[in-house]
């Protein structure tokens, strides 16, 4: 019994770990892709996550890399499903823990949405690229759906201005290992994790407002995903500049999450009381 509960622990920090780094990946692809054609090299797009899951894809021989993608990327959605229900960081029952673990839900339906265009390029099945464009016709044409994107781009924003007071306080240091050699570094890598963390955080609220904005319109033309977004960005007059900044803190948000695939700590077993501020 012991060995099974031992077994099961070490697999859930394995997929734990594996789901940061592919998502760390796509981050960082997102970032070099944005910057290349900021550069003006051929291989450089402004693109969003399908669009990067596509380029790693392709980087490796037949379909391994978007196997390898999909796999990640579900070690991620049950990391994210884990600490929704299961609870190991103990944020409990309270109104902000209750938040804060429904927003693990939202993220593990949007890793999970991610997976899937990874997993039509396995099968060779082409995905709807259009499908969030059609569901928000859909909502806007319907005064309950207009109120849904309401929530769902206030819950954007909110989320949006939580990961910003995260780059500040930076409670994700209490998380990561202090080992020989890699304690002094935690300044330097804080610093670079917050930039990312607060340029994330900035990309949730344009488009949490912008759904703000379908659902008071009734326009399904204010719906953006973060490829729109970085163009949007990319044609303003500092666009260039404001551009390579966000780019930047896309890659600088990536390499934050390969830093917690190698130093979080990470215990599946549920505490009563959260001790991250």
């Amino acid at each position: 019994m012991k060995l099974l509960r031992t077994a099961s622990v070490f697999s859930v920090i394995s997929l734990a770990r594996i789901g940061y780094i592919a998502k760390g990946l796509i981050f960082i692809a997102i970032g070099v892709l944005a910057l290349l054609a900021l550069f003006g090299f051929a291989e450089g797009r402004v693109t969003g996550s399908g669009g990067a899951i596509h380029v790693i894809g392709h980087g490796m021989p037949g379909r391994i890399g978007f196997g390898l993608l999909a796999a990640g990327l579900a070690a991620h959605v049950f990391w994210r499903l884990y600490q929704a229900t299961v609870d190991p960081d103990g944020r409990g029952r309270s109104a902000i823990g209750l938040v804060q673990r429904a927003g693990f839900l939202i993220s593990a339906s949007f890793y999970g949405s991610m997976m899937m265009v990874a997993l039509s390029a396995v099968t060779g099945l082409a995905g709807n690229g259009d499908a969030w464009q059609h569901a928000g016709e859909e909502l806007v044409s319907h005064t309950a759906g207009r109120i849904v994107l309401g929530l769902i781009g206030l819950g954007l924003v909110l989320t949006g201005l939580y990961q910003v007071y995260r780059a500040w306080a930076q409670p994700f240091r209490e998380r990561w290992t202090t080992g020989a050699g890699i304690g002094r570094l935690h300044g330097p890598m804080a610093w670079a994790s917050s930039y990312g963390i607060a340029v994330r955080g900035g990309i949730f609220l344009l488009l949490g407002w912008q759904l703000l904005r379908a659902g008071w319109f009734a326009s399904s033309d204010q719906i953006i995903d973060v490829a729109t977004a970085l163009w949007l960005i990319s044609r303003e007059s500092w666009g260039d500049t404001a551009l390579g900044l966000v780019a930047t803190g896309l890659v600088c948000y990536g390499v934050y999450c390969l830093l917690n695939a190698a130093l979080r700590k990470i215990d599946p077993v549920p505490r009563r009381r959260h001790s991250d501020r």
